[in-house]
C-alpha cells in the first residue's frame, strides 16, 4: 500500500479514544495507530492532540514509546471544550506541514470530525497530497470520507460494537414504565440531567460543549457520538433547546438555552430524582436527597404524563453532579 514519499500523522486523540471507548468498548492501542500510518509509507512526523489532563497519564508514555508526539492543548474558555481547541492546533499543524514539508506526500488524519473537510480538499486539490481519513466506526462524518481519497477506519475483525437498548431502563430501575415520559427515553434523561447541571454550573452553553461533555467516559451518558447528535437536535425541535446567536468578546457565538419550563423537561427530572430516591433506597448507608418528594401515583400509570404534571412537586435541592 506504500507510495514513495512521505508520511504524517495527525491524530484527534479525543474523537480516536471517546469513539473507541463508546462504539466498542475498546481503549486505543498507539502502536496500532502508528503501524496503520506505517502502511503507507515512513512516517516523518506524527502528533496526538488532546487535553491530556482529561486522560490518564500513561497515555503520554504509551504515545511517546510508539513515536507520537503529545501535542497537549489545554481548554481555553468555559464554552469550548478542549476538543476544539485541539482541533485548532492540529490544523494549524497540517498548514505547516503542507508548506514546510515538500517530502510529505500523504497525510493521515485519525479524526472524524468534518471541521477537517476544508484541510482535507486543499491538501489534495492545491498541494496534491494523498489524504487518508482513519476514524472509529459510526464516528466520522460522511463528508469527510467524502473529501478524502481514502477511508481506512480504525478497526480490526474481532470488534463487537457495544449493543444498548437506548429506551431500556437500568436494571435497578427496570419497574418503571418507559411510557411515563412522552417521547422521551432513557437515553435523553440521562442528557437532560448532564445539560441540566451544565446549566447550572456554567456560564452559558453551546452545542460542542454539551456533546463533548456528553462523550466523556466520567459523565456515564454511553451514547456513541451520532447518537448525541440525534438526541440533541430532537431537543431543539421539540423546544427544549433553543438556540440564541450572540457576539461575545468579538466572536459571534451560537448558544443554546435550556428550558427548565417544558413539559417534557419536568416529567423527565422528576423520573430521574425518583430513580435517584430508588437508588438510594436500594443502598443502605445512602440517604435520599433532601427535599425529594415521592411522585404521584399517576406517575406510575402508562397514561401520558402530561396529565399530572401539575401535580409534580420538584425537589429543590440539585441533582448530584456527574462524576469528574
Amino acid at each position: 500500500m506504500s507510495e514513495s514519499g512521505e508520511v504524517a500523522l495527525f491524530i484527534d486523540f479525543e474523537n480516536v479514544r471517546y469513539g473507541l471507548k463508546n462504539t466498542f468498548g475498546l481503549e486505543p492501542e498507539p502502536q496500532k495507530l502508528m503501524e496503520k500510518a506505517r502502511a503507507y509509507g515512513p512516517v516523518a512526523l506524527a502528533n496526538a492532540y488532546a487535553d491530556f489532563t482529561e486522560h490518564p497519564e500513561f497515555y503520554r508514555r504509551k504515545l511517546e514509546v510508539a513515536g507520537i508526539s503529545p501535542r497537549d492543548i489545554p481548554r481555553r474558555s468555559p464554552d469550548v471544550q478542549h476538543k476544539s481547541s485541539s482541533d485548532m492546533a492540529m490544523l494549524l499543524d497540517i498548514i505547516d506541514c503542507l508548506l514546510d514539508r515538500p517530502t510529505v506526500t500523504t497525510l493521515i488524519l485519525m479524526t472524524g470530525d468534518s471541521d477537517f473537510i476544508r484541510a482535507v480538499a486543499r491538501a489534495r486539490y492545491r498541494f496534491n497530497k494523498r489524504v487518508v481519513v482513519a476514524g472509529v466506526p459510526g464516528c466520522v462524518s460522511n463528508d469527510l470520507i467524502a473529501a478524502a481519497d481514502i477511508s481506512d477506519p480504525i478497526f480490526e475483525e474481532g470488534w463487537t460494537p457495544i449493543v444498548r437498548e437506548v429506551g431500556a431502563l437500568t436494571k435497578p430501575y427496570a419497574t418503571y414504565e418507559t411510557t411515563t415520559v412522552p417521547n422521551a427515553q432513557q437515553a435523553e434523561i440521562k442528557l437532560l440531567k448532564l445539560i441540566e447541571y451544565l446549566d447550572r454550573t456554567r456560564p452559558y452553553l453551546t452545542f460542542l460543549f454539551v456533546k463533548t461533555h456528553a462523550l466523556a467516559p466520567s459523565n456515564q451518558v454511553e451514547l456513541t457520538p451520532l447518537q448525541v447528535d440525534v438526541i440533541l437536535t430532537g431537543f431543539k425541535e421539540r423546544g427544549i433547546l433553543l438556540e440564541e446567536i450572540r457576539d461575545m468578546d468579538g466572536r459571534t457565538l451560537r448558544l443554546l438555552h435550556f428550558r427548565r419550563d417544558h413539559p417534557e423537561v419536568i416529567a423527565a427530572l422528576a423520573l430521574a430524582q425518583q430513580q435517584q430516591i430508588a437508588q438510594a433506597a436500594a443502598a443502605p448507608g445512602v440517604e435520599a436527597p433532601n427535599g425529594a418528594t415521592p411522585l404521584p401515583e399517576a406517575f406510575h400509570d402508562p397514561a401520558p404524563i402530561l396529565e399530572s404534571v401539575a401535580e409534580i412537586e420538584i425537589p429543590t435541592e440539585p441533582f448530584l453532579p456527574p462524576a469528574e
